[in-house]
Parts: C-alpha cells; structure tokens; sequence
C-alpha cells in the first residue's frame, strides 16, 4: 500500500493485479471522488492480445489470426493449434482536486486456446469484462449539535467480472461461421471503516464504524458471428452478442439480489493487404448500455467505438519477422454519473516478434489516452497502457 498525503486530506494508492486505487478530494469541505472508470459496473475490459492493441483495438477480422476474444468465426483464421495470453499494466494520473494523482492497475485481457481440424475449430478461452477495484482514504468533520468530530473514512472495493468462452467455428468455402457461448462470473468485496477523532469542541468521543458485503456475479452470453477470407488479401467479419441479465448476489449480508440487464452488441471489422508487407484494419461497434438503466447512481449510455491501424511486415530480426504497427480509437465509456457517456480516446503503436518459422509469436503494444472532460464531467484521467502477449502454435 502507498500513500499520497495531500493536505487537508489522505489519499492511499494500491497498485496490483486487475486493481487501481484513486482518490479525488475537493477543495473545501473534504469529500470524496471515485474515479471515472469506477462508476456503474467498473471500467469495461477489451479482451484483446497485444497484435489488436497496438492496430488500434481492432480485435476481429485480422488476416492471419488473432488470440482477441471478440468474434467466434475468426477462429478459422487459425491453420495450426496455438495457445496464446495476453497481460496488460495501465499507469493512471487524473485531474479534478488539488492536483494530479497517480496510479495504476493491472490484468489478463484474454487467455485462449484455439484447435482447428478439418473444416472445423474449437475454442477455449478466458476474457475480462469488468474491473471494479478501486479505493479512496479522505478526512471530513461529523458536525454534532455538542461539536465536531474529525473522522477519517476509508472505502474500498476489491474484486471485477471475467468471462469463460467455448467457441465453435465452421468453414464454407471462403465463409465461416461461429458461435460462442460465455459465461460471465465475477465478485466484488465492498468495504467501509470511519475512525473518529477527539473533539477540540467537547463532543463525545464516538466509535470506530464500518461494514463490509461481498457480491457475486453471473450472467450468460451468447455470439454468433461470420467472416469472410478473400485469400491473404482481404478478410471482413461481424459478430452479434446477445447478453441475458446480470445478476448480483450478497454473500455475507442479507441485502437483496439485484439484477441488470446487459446489452445487446454489434461489431463489424476487418483487413486488407494493400501491398506486400502492408496490412491496414479497421473496426467499429455498437452496445445498448441503456437497458442497464441506473446502476449504483451511474447512468448506463448507449455506446459506440472504432479503431483502424497499419502493420508493416518487411522487418526483420535475430532471424525472425519484426512487424510494426499504429493504431488510434475512439470510444465510450458504458457508465457516468451525468446525462451524458465519457469519451475515451487513444493513440496506439507496438512490435511483433515472429520466430521459431512462425510457431512461437511475441507481440507488444503501447497506447497513450485519455478519458472524460474536466471542464464538462468535473473528473479527466489521462493514461499509458502496455499490452504484452505471447503465442505458442503447434505445426
């Protein structure tokens, strides 16, 4: 645990796997802020390998595969069985109280394994959905009829949502078609602890107080998609997800079970090698936040994204292909505590290490982005992600 004092208030940062911890205090009257990414479900997760995150999040439709767990038909993509994993690391500073704050968070997007046989392929997979780790640490004062109180009040949540994909692929001809079913599981610890002060005004000394709940999640997903391949010349592909409704759980409380509807998605993509060596991709989609309704005070938005990148394959190093590539997106945010979805913007670049004929695969990506408006949402975070994975294929 590190800690950032920032008078009249404290601020504790914790910085591990899939875990950021941010807090905001406001000028006067000390209170607290969550992060933007803590609103609503959390901050959503792109269960991309590096290839998709430095091509600008274009994680469907790419000539010559990819371990993204985003469409169920780009598994005939693959032409060997391959094993691939991705890890990315995120350094946060964000704006909004008496200066910027620092931190950062860290995850598996996707773990995944891929077997093709014959006209078919099968996939196994594990993607994150949600991180909803966060925590804030700030100093208030309890005014009383006899005096005030200073208190310190810590609030932490630990936990997230991931997914467990089986996926089926077919080939016709220069079409494939894939379905996919997910399950969505995940837990959240919710804690909260105040710690009174004395009085300089003679009011009573009062207790320590504090609770905890822990949540569980579940849900079902469903996919079906088709791509098709066009040689090594082109490829296009497009996937519908057809979510059911979240449900959330007390495990150690007697609160109620609570349930959110999850949206309905499409996403359209896809590549084209304009030149030898030279690949150019493009995606974009659509989610229907909406029906989310209010979760937890944050308003669900109806949300869009797109990304493109270029891949220039001509390099090479220690024997191995090195390709390069650079990307940018644009998307939203599914929740915000206003009327109106947060923005989140990116620039991405990264390299690939192709070795061993092709069979072993290291990939980075970089990006550098920003989310949300201090000006108009009172909050603004600016970030730089590393994404790193590694590909094992048996020929």
């Amino acid at each position: 645990m590190s800690r950032i004092i920032h008078h009249p208030a404290v601020v504790s940062s914790r910085i591990g796997l899939l875990t950021i911890a941010v807090a905001l205090i406001a000028s006067g009257p000390a209170r607290a802020q969550t992060p933007i990414t803590a609103a609503g479900l959390g901050y959503r997760i792109a269960p991309l390998d590096g290839r998709s995150a430095a091509l600008g999040g274009t994680g469907l439709g790419l000539l010559g595969g990819t371990f993204s767990l985003v469409n169920p038909a780009d598994l005939r993509a693959h032409l060997e069985p391959g094993f691939g994993l991705a890890f990315s690391g995120e350094s946060v500073s964000l704006k909004g109280g008496p200066g910027p704050l620092d931190s950062g968070r860290e995850r598996f997007t996707v773990i995944r394994a891929v077997v093709p046989f014959d006209a078919w392929a099968v996939g196994l997979a594990f993607g994150g959905e949600f991180d909803q780790d966060w925590a804030v640490r700030f100093q208030d004062t309890l005014v009383l009829s006899d005096g005030k109180v200073p208190f310190e009040e810590a609030r932490e949540r630990d936990g997230g949502i991931s997914s467990i994909d089986v996926s089926v692929a077919r080939q016709l001809g220069p079409i494939s078609l894939g379905v996919s079913a997910q399950r969505l599981n995940g837990s959240v610890r919710q804690t909260f602890s105040r710690d009174f002060e004395l009085s300089p005004d003679g009011a009573p000394q009062l207790s320590p107080t504090g609770d905890a709940e822990r949540l569980s999640y579940r849900a079902w997903r469903f996919k079906a998609g088709g791509a098709v391949t066009l040689g090594d010349r082109l490829m296009l592909s497009a996937v519908a997800s057809f979510d059911g409704t979240l449900t959330s759980e007390p495990e150690d409380s007697t609160s109620a079970t609570t349930t959110v509807d999850l949206p309905k998605s499409i996403q359209v993509g896809g590549s084209a090698r304009l030149a030898q060596g030279l690949i150019v991709a493009a995606s974009g989609g659509w989610a229907e936040w909406s029906v989310a309704g209010t979760v937890e005070d944050a308003i669900g938005h109806d949300i869009t994204w797109m990304g493109a990148g270029l891949e220039y394959q001509r390099l090479r190093l220690l024997g191995g292909d090195l390709p390069v590539r650079v990307g940018v997106r644009r998307g939203e945010l599914p929740f915000s505590l206003t009327a109106d979805a947060i923005e989140e913007t990116a620039l991405s670049f990264g390299f690939g290490w192709r070795f061993r004929n092709g069979l072993a695969v290291l990939s980075t990506a970089f990006e550098i982005g920003s989310r949300g408006d201090l000006a108009v949402d009172g909050l603004e975070e600016s970030f730089t992600r590393a994404t790193i994975s590694f590909e094992l294929r048996d020929r």
